[in-house]
């Protein structure tokens, strides 16, 4: 019983880390910048955090402006997505 109460006590706490990150988010972004993040988060989970986790770091460097908007927050995402590669076909 004590192994399910321990279970249950961190559930509750990724869910409220959870629903802090997003509240962040709505503070952070514009609407359709929020909008876009969602969308990234339901795509690629792992992209969201790690784009989660930088705009709270530049907010706290005092880098991040009071709303960022989609184009720039689209930036953003260029700067942190890797850059694809572009592949050559050629027929013989």
């Amino acid at each position: 019983m004590e192994d399910y109460n321990a279970r249950l006590e961190e559930l509750r706490k990724v869910r409220e880390l959870a629903a802090r990150k997003k509240a962040f988010a709505q503070q952070v972004l514009s609407s359709d910048a929020y909008e876009r993040l969602m969308n990234i988060r339901a795509a690629s989970p792992e992209l969201y955090e790690q784009l989660v986790e930088l705009l709270l770091a530049l907010q706290q460097a005092g880098r991040l402006p009071a709303k960022l908007s989609d184009g720039e927050f689209r930036k953003l995402i260029e700067r942190v997505l890797p850059q694809k590669r572009e592949t050559k076909i050629t027929r013989r």
